[in-house]
């Protein structure tokens, strides 16, 4: 396979960002083998137009950037380029898995909050769904295959960037003193979080 130089430059820089959490690394997705027993379709949900979406993510965040850039740009941003390389790993493994992109996007379920403080909120809430999301993969995937080492790294890695993001955005509520908007989420955010 002819590498490409443009993904890979993109690549080195979301991986120095700290929206990415390097103390996990992604797999080479060249060395996924295909296996029966996992089935693309299980990671459809990534690629469409709900929640833990890697796509809405991206014109979430890219959209939340331009409306809130004062308080929150840089933060939804640098983590809107983290969801592009998520975006495109999920796609590769569907790919190499023998399934089909999901189409079409459907962005009605698109929300933006109307401050900066509803969208933290919004980002927290579909983190949540996201992590919970990768986690149900990878128990399907180990209760299916022995041989799905590829795969369960990029979920680690998946997981451990969306546990990331979920952290910042905590974060940023309560430097801007707006953590009202979570208390729904407090046992949520405790575990993900680790919060006393």
């Amino acid at each position: 396979m002819m590498k490409n130089y443009v993904d890979a430059m993109a690549d080195a820089l979301v991986d120095v960002l700290k929206y990415s959490d390097s103390s996990v690394e992604w797999p080479d997705i060249d060395d996924l083998q295909y296996d029966e027993a996992i089935k693309p379709e299980w990671f459809y949900p990534a690629l469409q137009s709900e929640g833990e979406s890697e796509l809405m993510a991206i014109l979430q965040y890219t959209q939340m950037a331009g409306l809130y850039d004062e308080e929150i740009g840089d933060l939804v941003l640098g983590v809107g380029l983290v969801e592009m390389k998520h975006f495109a790993n999920v796609r590769d493994v569907v790919i190499k898995l023998k399934g089909t992109i999901p189409q079409p996007l459907n962005t009605k379920k698109l929300e933006l909050g109307k401050n900066a403080g509803e969208a933290l909120v919004i980002s927290i809430k579909n983190e949540i769904l996201t992590i919970q999301f990768y986690e149900s993969v990878q128990e399907k995937i180990a209760s299916q295959s022995k041989s799905a080492k590829t795969i369960l790294q990029m979920l680690d890695k998946l997981i451990a960037d969306e546990s990331l993001h979920l952290k910042l955005f905590y974060q940023q509520l309560v430097k801007m003193k707006l953590t009202q908007g979570v208390e729904s989420l407090k046992s949520t955010l405790t575990r993900y979080l680790k919060l006393d």
